[in-house]
């Protein structure tokens, strides 16, 4: 097994978390799970994102994190449930990268646009101009997020609405959290947040020896913060930071 004796710190929201850590466990890793964010309903319980898709008045719905993806198929079973299937009309979907995609599997949302650089940059990128002036695109994100999306989808023509879908806020940890920190050989970051979350409420000084980041915002953000990654995902997905983990191992 190419992660066996290596200790890995998994940081996801407990919800989450539970997809990387089967990986790593199937290749003989060790995992602690240090959750520092939870992720929580928006302040509006999520009125306005089903107002948003009941109004039927956009022409693509472009979606920004795996959170997103899963706040929006609940908005849509829950407007289907109460409309009826044929009342709602839903738009296409474009999704930041394939984790993002593999949310609305199974739901009644169709995905047009994945783009091949999982970042908000390539996105931008890969989605079309505006066909008119009147093309609208609703826009489903974190409360806190990077304007990257709707500055740059505004350039192309889009008349954008950003509707908050969820929230991440501090998890709480504890001294085991901190005494087991300290086991780890390897700490994985999915997301800025949580690389600034485990700075703020874990320390730096209990960071394990060797970073490794989903993607380049994420790597930007610890690097800033004083950490030096030395693995970085490619793709920018859980598969690809597994793949990058298994690279690092066997090639030290």
């Amino acid at each position: 097994a190419p992660l066996a004796g290596v200790t890995v710190v998994v940081t996801r929201a407990k919800a989450q978390a539970s997809a990387l850590t089967e990986k790593l466990l199937a290749l003989g890793a060790s995992t602690v799970g240090i959750a520092t964010i939870e992720i929580v309903l928006p302040v509006d319980g999520g009125v306005a994102l089903t107002t948003a898709l009941a109004s039927g008045n956009y022409d693509q719905i472009v979606v920004a994190s795996p959170n997103g993806a899963k706040a929006l198929v609940i908005a849509v079973e829950g407007l289907t449930a109460r409309m009826g299937c044929d009342a709602v009309s839903l738009p296409p979907v474009a999704c930041v990268g394939p984790s993002t995609a593999a949310k609305l599997d199974g739901s009644a949302l169709r995905v047009n646009i994945v783009p091949a650089r999982a970042v908000a940059e390539g996105l931008v990128e890969a989605m079309p101009e505006a066909v008119s002036g009147r093309d609208r695109l609703l826009l489903v994100q974190a409360e806190v997020a990077r304007n990257v999306l709707e500055v740059g989808l505004g350039e192309k023509g889009w008349n954008v609405d950003r509707v908050v879908a969820y929230r991440t806020i501090d998890a709480h940890v504890t001294e085991d959290d901190r005494a087991l920190a300290r086991t780890g050989d390897i700490i994985t970051f999915a997301s800025s947040s949580a690389v600034e979350r485990f700075v703020r409420l874990v320390g730096r000084e209990l960071v394990p020896p060797v970073v490794a980041s989903i993607g380049p915002i994420t790597s930007a953000t610890a690097t800033e913060l004083g950490l030096n990654v030395m693995i970085e995902a490619e793709p920018h997905t859980v598969d690809g930071l597994v793949a990058a983990l298994v690279m690092w191992a066997t090639s030290r």
